[in-house]
């Protein structure tokens, strides 16, 4: 099995991670590779960077170049793409690939182009990492879509064959899945075990209004709460905030303990990351949301807050009250909790392989 990422901040790599993760425990044998590297190191690095700095800087931008490709399927985005199709053929059959999966559209492109060009018979599969169908997904043309649940009629008004669509959901690691004991998650955390948790992050790369939330709520924290903020890759960002830790206030850099934060956590601030708010929800963890990064993510959050599974603000400041007001309010924080543990389903990359396997034994006995 061969997985396509894209090095364009961690929620494609965390996708891919979570499917090479269910198909190694099967007994599949995985690869996951940077599609940006077809072109070259230096570029895959370049591009990622580039990305990085309009995320984090200019997030409008970034959301009327996403609305302009809504709109306008580029072709460009097409060609661009088709023309890295012969080296990854080549990778393809020389390492002997039984499947193909794409968790982002470049990769999605590039395989469509291979399957143009030469026909090949190996199979070829999208998952959707945002709850929207992403523009340039319809240029595809793949075996099957794993999209989430209740996304089906948008990916097929987008033009994605409905035969060819299964509403998998978002796949996460089971790390995500598994839920420990919170007192047991903040005793290892060094957090007060009787006490509340606030958990700030926006994404890897500490995108949003970081700097404000956490002077607005390190003012505000009420005593028995700990706000605990997360500045993952942003170094600039942490070193902003250190001045701010004290008394009720956690500032970490880079960690990897993301899933025992989330358990030893009773609410969550966030951006709506397609895989980001996926790994809270399939925690049962309440979370509120603000629309710092235009385009795919305000897709994101139109249909969760729909649904009931977030909740949203518009500014620091009413996100700001909103969390207080949440965490002083237990049985409403236990209210979103049950629902999301009655109705949310975070078993997408074991339904994923289950179709995957179901075509590959049908090829074999064939």
């Amino acid at each position: 099995m061969l997985i396509l990422s894209c090095n364009t901040g961690g929620g494609h790599n965390s996708a891919a991670a979570s499917i090479k993760e269910c198909f190694e425990g099967h007994g599949y044998s995985c690869d996951v590779f940077d599609t940006l590297e077809l072109f070259s190191k230096g570029v895959s690095r370049a591009i990622s960077r580039g990305h990085v700095f309009v995320y984090r800087h200019l997030p409008r931008l970034f959301g009327a170049t996403y609305r302009f490709e809504e709109k306008h399927s580029s072709r460009m985005l097409y060609q661009a793409n088709a023309s890295t199709a012969d080296e990854l053929y080549k990778y393809i059959r020389e390492n002997r690939y039984d499947a193909v999966i794409a968790v982002h559209v470049f990769a999605e492109l590039t395989l469509t182009e291979i399957r143009r060009k030469y026909d090949p018979d190996i199979k070829m599969y999208f998952v959707a990492t945002d709850y929207t169908c992403s523009p340039g997904v319809n240029m595809g043309d793949m075996d099957q879509y794993f999209v989430p649940a209740g996304l089906k009629k948008e990916f097929v008004r987008c033009g994605v064959p409905v035969s060819r669509i299964v509403e998998s959901g978002i796949p996460v690691r089971a790390e995500f899945v598994r839920r420990r004991d919170k007192k047991l998650a903040k005793k290892e955390l060094g957090l007060p075990e009787n006490g509340r948790n606030i958990l700030l992050m926006c994404g890897s790369m500490g995108a949003g209004p970081m700097e404000e939330l956490t002077e607005i709520l390190s003012k505000k924290i009420p005593e028995g709460v700990t706000l605990t903020v997360v500045c993952g890759s942003n170094k600039k960002l942490y070193e902003a905030l250190l001045p701010m830790s004290g008394e009720g206030v956690r500032i970490l850099g880079f960690t990897d303990k993301v899933p025992l934060l989330m358990d030893a956590s009773e609410l969550m601030i966030s951006k709506p990351g397609g895989l980001s708010t996926t790994e809270a929800l399939s925690k049962r963890l309440p979370l509120i949301c603000i629309n710092a990064v235009p385009g795919c993510e305000t897709r994101n959050l139109e249909f969760l807050t729909e649904k009931g599974y977030i909740l949203h603000a518009d500014t620091a400041n009413d996100l700001a009250f909103l969390a207080l007001k949440l965490i002083s309010s237990p049985d409403r924080l236990s209210a979103i909790s049950d629902k999301l543990e009655d109705e949310f389903d975070s078993h997408a990359a074991e339904r994923i392989y289950t179709h995957v396997y179901e075509v590959y034994e049908k090829n074999v006995a064939s």
